[in-house]
């Protein structure tokens, strides 16, 4: 895979800012077009350039999507969802995709690796699934509380942002109790399943 064109033409060596967001680019007062000073730099890295393809820094969006929606998950089944990257269910997930899109990408050989066996393969969906529904939460909360993703706000926000928070936990909780027949498959089902993936402090249970 490494020597594969598509990877070794986007792979050209280049400085990253590990942290770059609002609070680390000061703008000249006169013209906020211009940037006076970029801080934090103490953990910058050369890395190809196709390792943080898939940031969006918080002052940025992402362009809007085209086509139907048959196209986007076509797409979305061929590429690799490089964004999730914590925790082993998100490496192994992307392993086995490459493994099912191997010939479809295009790549010479056989894959390394085999195929996990089903029962395998049942409890990594399961881990993959209480996986995405946490890093899902973890971006509507901080889209919902005005915070970055690891639950940054401005000192004179801390206050209102502690009660939102747990405001949300709240009306959550209620909605995953009211449901008195909740799927199997669903990773979320009772209040333990809740509180381990809220992304945000939440008060110590008396």
């Amino acid at each position: 895979m490494s020597i594969d064109s598509r990877i070794y033409n986007t792979a050209v060596p280049t400085l990253f800012h590990p942290d770059l967001h609002k609070r680390n680019i000061f703008m000249s007062e006169d013209d906020s077009s211009t940037i006076t000073g970029i801080i934090d730099w103490q953990s910058s890295s050369v890395e190809p350039a196709f390792w943080y393809a898939d940031e969006v820094p918080d002052f940025a969006t992402c362009p809007s999507s085209s086509g139907s929606p048959a196209q986007k998950e076509d797409k979305s089944d061929l590429c690799a969802e490089v964004y999730k990257k914590d925790g082993a269910s998100a490496f192994r997930h992307e392993l086995i995709q490459t493994l099912k899109d191997w010939q479809t990408l295009g790549f010479s050989g056989s894959y390394p690796l085999s195929m996990p066996i089903p029962e395998d393969t049942d409890l990594h969906q399961k881990e993959y699934k209480h996986f995405e529904a946490a890093q899902n939460l973890k971006h509507d909360l901080s889209n919902l509380l005005d915070t970055t993703s690891d639950g940054w706000v401005p000192t004179e926000d801390w206050e209102a942002a502690k009660t939102e928070n747990r405001a949300m936990f709240s009306g959550m909780l209620q909605a995953v109790l009211e449901n008195k027949d909740p799927d199997k498959d669903k990773p979320i089902r009772n209040k333990g399943d809740l509180r381990e993936i809220w992304p945000f402090d939440l008060p110590e249970e008396s």
